[in-house]
């Protein structure tokens, strides 16, 4: 096994140890046993526990911006409520398809809260979605540059907020609240294009 491959296998032990056991209970033992490696190699490629979070992190919100050149061809046509509710649903899907990261994020966020060596690596990360959404709210909204930027944190925090929501209450219209945003989207959109 090369040693990138020894690496991803320790990072991808580690989103799992880390989304069905939490922070607390996630041991470098466990993720070690889950990887199939030694103990010690994880402290060869990560100095701490928390720095291997926020690599997990950084990796994960990589991977997932990766994952939306399909939003990027809603850029051909006028944008309607019914194409920004077909491009939330890119988000939207996240925490219904894939809750333990939801999970995760939030307990990755709380660590970055606690700890200086892994907060900025975690506000590099999200500095990175802020720009890779604005990139995308400029492209398919085609809206000017400074708009786009002002929006994308609103979102990206929405999108937080709302998968929360999701995650924390059976009862919440989550539907109701991604369709609601939409309206809004539209709405500000059709605003600042006039």
């Amino acid at each position: 096994m090369t040693e990138p491959d020894k690496q991803q296998r320790i990072i991808d032990a580690a989103y799992q140890v880390l989304a069905e056991k939490g922070y607390d209970e996630a041991s470098t033992k466990e993720i070690a046993r889950v990887a199939g490696v030694a103990q010690g190699l994880i402290g060869y490629y990560f100095s701490s526990k928390d720095l291997l979070f926020a690599e997990v992190f950084r990796r994960e919100s990589e991977r997932y911006c990766e994952s939306l050149p399909f939003v990027r061809s809603h850029s051909d046509s006028p944008l309607d409520e019914e194409k920004i509710k077909s491009v939330l649903s890119v988000p939207k899907s996240r925490a219904e398809e894939n809750p333990s990261w939801i999970k995760l994020r939030y307990e990755l966020f709380a660590l970055g809260l606690r700890n200086e060596a892994v907060s900025g690596s975690i506000k590099d990360t999200l500095a990175s979605k802020r720009g890779h959404l604005a990139e995308l709210i400029e492209s398919i909204g085609k809206l000017p540059e400074e708009h786009s930027r002002a929006l994308a944190p609103i979102l990206l925090s929405v999108f937080d907020g709302l998968a929360l929501q999701r995650l924390c209450d059976e009862g919440f219209d989550y539907d109701g609240a991604y369709d609601t945003l939409a309206a809004m989207i539209a709405a500000y959109v059709s605003s600042v294009q006039k």
